[in-house]
């Protein structure tokens, strides 16, 4: 598929359903836990904080993409970004509006005065969909850091 003329807008109270719905989606095809209401809830306090990101892509005035974007503080840091979701509609994958996004997530990160822009992977998302060497090809190495979670 050709590469479409794509569009990258921030998230706002305009624009939250559209990202719900493409959020709600990938969350569904991938497996991963979350209702809507919880998706719905997290993006407003996401687009309601200076320091997290939310954008869609869009092509031929239809919302295609969404990243998501956190930061944080660390000491070695300072502030770090991280793109924690990343979505294209299936139909519109090899197009270039994943790579369209990533480059907005890494501006938007330098914007806010992040040092460096993280991702995490899964081993499933990576057997499934290659996502190291996707993300390789946007400048992301390997940090040898592994990340361990108790939910609370």
């Amino acid at each position: 598929m050709g590469n479409p003329s794509c569009q990258i807008l921030t998230v706002d109270d305009g624009r939250i359903e559209a990202a719900v719905d493409l959020l709600s989606r990938f969350f569904a095809e991938e497996g991963f836990s979350g209702s809507r209401s919880t998706i719905a809830a997290n993006a407003r306090r996401m687009i309601a904080d200076p320091f997290h990101w939310i954008a869609l892509a869009w092509a031929n005035d239809t919302p295609v993409g969404i990243v998501t974007v956190t930061t944080m503080l660390y000491i070695e840091w300072g502030r770090l970004g991280e793109i924690g979701d990343l979505y294209v509609h299936p139909d519109m994958r090899g197009t270039g509006i994943g790579a369209a996004l990533i480059e907005a997530a890494k501006e938007r990160c330098r914007t806010l005065g992040c040092s460096a822009v993280s991702v995490t992977l899964t081993q499933e998302g990576d057997a499934r969909h290659g996502l190291m060497r996707f993300y390789e090809r946007f400048g992301f190495t390997p940090s040898g850091r592994s990340f361990a979670t108790h939910l609370l």
